[in-house]
């Protein structure tokens, strides 16, 4: 437990540090508080597929059990079709991508956090934004799923809070904005 608390000790710091150095990522184009998941404006397919991978995103952090949110444009867009992990949906072949190793029983939670991320990068491809506080409840679905995967345990418990913070960290340095992909330095 010693050399793995201070690995994730290190990896926190280093988001610490990177999260204070860093330039903010610029929010996605046109975002706006009033985004409106339920009414596609126009007939561009891609915006309608966009708007439906949000919706299904925001049905993902309410804990709408099944896949039957995603609608089929979407799973084309994804290039993917999600699985039930649990009872939630998710990118089967997800994973906790982390520097330092973690419980593998954080692995169902991540991969659902994953298809949350990946329903954002749909909306941002095609331009549409991310509603507000969107990405920070993917991320607080995440930090449940993994305490309760712990069932207790304190070391993991301890674990599920620093992945958490990690996570989130990293959301408010994209500006809660569509988790892209970065190369070193941002």
């Amino acid at each position: 437990m010693g050399a793995a608390l201070a690995g994730v000790v290190v990896v926190i710091g280093f988001f610490v540090g990177t999260v204070a150095g860093a330039a903010p990522m610029p929010a996605a184009p046109g975002h706006a508080l009033d985004t409106d998941l339920t009414s596609p404006r126009g007939t561009d397919t891609g915006k309608t597929t966009a708007i439906a991978a949000l919706a299904a995103a925001r049905k993902i952090a309410d804990g709408t059990p099944g896949t039957d949110m995603v609608s089929p444009a979407v799973v084309v867009d994804l290039g993917y079709a999600p699985v039930v992990e649990r009872t939630s949906a998710a990118k089967g072949t997800g994973d906790c991508s982390s520097p330092v190793p973690l419980p593998r029983s954080f692995e169902p939670a991540c991969r659902v956090h994953d298809l949350g991320y990946d329903l954002l990068r749909v909306a941002h491809r095609h331009q549409v934004p991310i509603p507000p506080g969107l990405r920070s409840d993917l991320d607080a679905l995440l930090a449940r799923q993994l305490h309760e995967s712990c069932e207790g345990r304190t070391a993991c418990t301890v674990m599920a809070d620093i992945a958490h913070a990690a996570v989130h960290l990293n959301t408010v340095r994209q500006r809660h904005g569509a988790p892209v992909e970065e190369t070193l330095p941002w």
